[in-house]
């Protein structure tokens, strides 16, 4: 399985069909309200005909796959999209294909190409890695422990935020499923038990 590297942003490509104009966007995503919100602003921004779209999240029985045409006969948008995302094995991700009219009509064979090809094409400009199992970690600590906490946090994993609150400052970091426990021990540790942690159970990342 692979994943978007996030470090990027969002990947764009676009081909032209018998004039239609068909523009992709794929996207890393963690969940689907995340892909609602940036599907509506894709489709909102783009004034398009169509703005058709497929998203693949987790993996095995707990994999979430949908798809959507908008408007496009059933079956020659959302499935091709999807069946690109497949194809590469990517999860965790999202693609919207706006379509613009172009005058001519092209039929359903026609369709299917054009939307999963540029699918695809925007799959093959991604920066595409191997996915990884994660654990998230949250952590209260008093302010007084940052200097000490700090450190060892950005050694570990990905410091995602850092909040400062009226006692003390707030940490969410993601790192590696293995070493989750290891590094919860040793902020504790740090600490002097004075770290208020949580986990959250694996995922891919």
């Amino acid at each position: 399985m692979l994943v978007l590297d996030r470090s990027g942003g969002p990947i764009v490509a676009s081909r032209t069909v018998k004039k239609s104009r068909f523009v992709a966007t794929v996207m890393s995503v963690g969940d689907e309200e995340e892909f609602r919100k940036h599907r509506r602003e894709i489709a909102d921004a783009a004034a398009a005909s169509h703005a058709c779209w497929a998203v693949v999240l987790g993996s095995g029985t707990g994999q979430v796959t949908r798809s959507g045409d908008d408007g496009e006969p059933a079956g020659t948008a959302g499935p091709p999209i999807l069946a690109a995302l497949a194809a590469r094995g990517v999860v965790d991700a999202g693609i919207v294909v706006v379509r613009y009219y172009g005058g001519i009509q092209l039929g359903t064979g026609g369709l299917i190409r054009a939307y999963g090809g540029t699918a695809a094409a925007a799959l093959e400009a991604a920066p595409l890695r191997p996915a990884r199992l994660v654990r998230r970690i949250t952590l209260h600590i008093p302010v007084h422990e940052a200097g000490r906490v700090a450190p060892v946090l950005h050694a570990a994993g990905d410091v995602q935020t850092v909040d400062y609150t009226a006692d003390g400052v707030d940490y969410r970091v993601e790192v590696p499923a293995a070493d989750a426990d290891a590094l919860c021990d040793q902020l504790r540790s740090v600490t002097s038990g004075a770290a208020l942690i949580t986990q959250s159970d694996s995922r891919l990342a």
